[in-house]
């Protein structure tokens, strides 16, 4: 436990230093893919003092976006609903501190433009893509919007591919809210997921989900960099309930 504490404090302490904040992982991307659905953690466990994160339910009840102390789960109606803080997820990824920095995003930038905007703030801020990791907070209006919920596995054993072969999609012409996610580098090590990833939820809170495709109309962008430390599993911090 003192070990513990320890490491906590020099984690801290680099952080505040280097500006740089910590993105923690519930489990290794490659278990949700393979059709491991259990309990990974709890929401409160995984989302608590974070600024934003996703995810998905535990037994894939639901896509998840959190976002300044608040988490949703979007089941397959792709109506969200707020979690509390013991209901379990599958999957989770959230970002802790570190320093902000605005990210300018033209109008009519779609989801691969969005994608190119982030790999270029990199570039002309020295870093090096394959070394960092980016949470991103884009929040305004959008057009063009299509988001995607899943309904939970049909049989046992069920993979996340073949779920996603059933998605069910919302389209919507104009869109007003929040798409949250990460910008992982492209390594095949099967414990993050590489590339762009974001989850939405409406301001008014009636729509979310994966985000397949957007296109910025007027937005806010923030983005948090974050040292990429080598990929472990983290042992999973719940058990099935």
């Amino acid at each position: 436990m003192l070990d513990d504490a320890l490491e906590q404090a020099r984690t801290r302490l680099h952080q505040l230093l280097s500006g740089h904040g910590a993105v923690d992982q519930s489990r290794a991307a490659s278990r949700l893919f393979a059709g491991d659905f259990t309990s990974s953690a709890t929401v409160g466990e995984e989302f608590g003092n974070s600024h934003l994160g996703l995810g998905v339910m535990q037994d894939i009840a639901g896509e998840v976006v959190s976002l300044h102390g608040v988490t949703w789960r979007i089941p397959a109606d792709g109506t969200p609903q707020r979690a509390a803080g013991m209901e379990r997820l599958a999957f989770g990824i959230a970002a802790h501190g570190g320093r902000r920095h605005r990210l300018a995003i033209a109008p009519g930038a779609n989801f691969a433009a969005v994608s190119r905007t982030i790999d270029r703030f990199l570039e002309a801020s020295q870093h090096v893509a394959d070394e960092v990791i980016c949470a991103v907070e884009i929040t305004g209006t959008f057009h063009d919007v299509l988001l995607r919920t899943v309904a939970p596995p049909a049989f046992v054993g069920e993979d996340l591919a073949s779920i996603i072969e059933h998605e069910t999609r919302f389209s919507f012409a104009e869109w007003h809210g929040s798409a949250v996610g990460f910008r992982f580098p492209d390594l095949q090590s099967g414990i993050t997921l590489p590339g762009l990833h974001l989850h939405a939820i409406s301001s008014d809170e009636r729509s979310g989900g994966h985000v397949r495709e957007l296109t910025v109309q007027h937005v806010t962008a923030n983005i948090w960099i974050d040292e990429f430390h080598s990929p472990r599993e983290l042992p999973d911090r719940s058990t099935t309930a």
